[in-house]
């Protein structure tokens, strides 16, 4: 059948066929997947847009400056979106060799929760269900998976104050930017990440996360970039979207292979400054409440 749609008492919708219908499909803690290193060109006179002209940051004679990545792996996709609990940035998706895909997350770390949907299937057994179709023979829905149900659909902020010389120091207005401990395998030239965040009060007590569907690009001034010492750094940052109990949070955190590049402290008035922060549109979180979803799933 097509066309169907299914209402709660209240009369709210419970499912329409006549849109799209996405299901859970797998959630769980992220786990560290990999580290990537940050780059800087090799000589100030080598044209930028050749990759050859970049290599690794190292700190002292033995360690790459890195940035740590974690995600999780779906199988089977079709178009996949994840919302996630706690702090983390998608810094992008990776098809592997036996076809599943990967989501790798910066800024994140193991105490972060996932929830990722996709398009319903005709891929689960069960002996009590309800399925429909489009006239095509593809599937519209599907009771043996748990449906995608957003409750909220938030902006995010403009920038907040700026300093003397008119760069922004937190990337949204009533926000906060903050140094704090690197994530990721222990490394004794460990170092300071710099992030700034948000928060957006939802209802007190209800477990929210939160989906990003496109998000922009930030350069960080960071004076004291390595172990709080004075080792400035101009580095590329990205922003995400993450869901807390009570609420949700944005936030731009470096972006795992960033360039690096020396940062020279004149005209800088504050440890952490932004700039090159776009402001001619605002990303929109998705929100979706937790409560009714099965964790772990897969």
């Amino acid at each position: 059948m097509s066309n169907l749609t299914a209402y709660k008492d209240t009369g709210e919708i419970l499912f329409d066929t006549n849109l799209i219908s996405y299901g859970l499909v797998k959630s769980g803690y992220l786990a560290y997947s990999q580290s990537w290193s940050r780059r800087e060109l090799r000589s100030a006179g080598l044209d930028p847009d050749q990759g050859t002209n970049w290599t690794p940051v190292v700190i002292y004679s033995d360690s790459s400056f890195t940035d740590a990545l974690y995600g999780f792996t779906v199988y089977n996709w079709i178009s996949p979106i994840s919302f996630i609990v706690g702090p983390g940035c998608l810094n992008g998706t990776v098809i592997n060799a036996d076809g599943s895909m990967t989501f790798l997350y910066s800024n994140a770390g193991t105490g972060t929760k996932f929830y990722c949907f996709d398009l319903m299937a005709d891929s689960l057994a069960g002996s009590t269900f309800l399925k429909t179709w489009d006239t095509t023979g593809r599937i519209t829905f599907n009771s043996l998976q748990p449906p995608l149900n957003i409750v909220a659909a938030i902006q995010a902020p403009g920038p907040g104050t700026v300093d003397q010389y008119g760069r922004p120091v937190t990337t949204y207005a009533g926000g906060y930017t903050q140094k704090e401990a690197e994530l990721g395998p222990a490394s004794p030239y460990r170092r300071k990440r710099a992030t700034s965040r948000v928060n957006i009060p939802l209802t007190a007590g209800v477990e929210y996360a939160a989906f990003l569907p496109w998000s922009r690009s930030v350069a960080f001034n960071d004076l004291y970039s390595f172990n709080g010492t004075d080792n400035s750094a101009q580095y590329g940052g990205q922003e995400g979207a993450y869901g807390y109990v009570g609420g949700i949070s944005f936030m731009f955190g470096p972006s795992a292979g960033t360039t690096n590049a020396q940062l020279f402290t004149a005209g800088y008035s504050v440890p952490i400054s932004f700039s090159n922060l776009p402001t001619d549109r605002y990303p929109v979180a998705l929100v979706i409440a937790t409560t009714d979803l099965v964790f772990p799933y897969n």
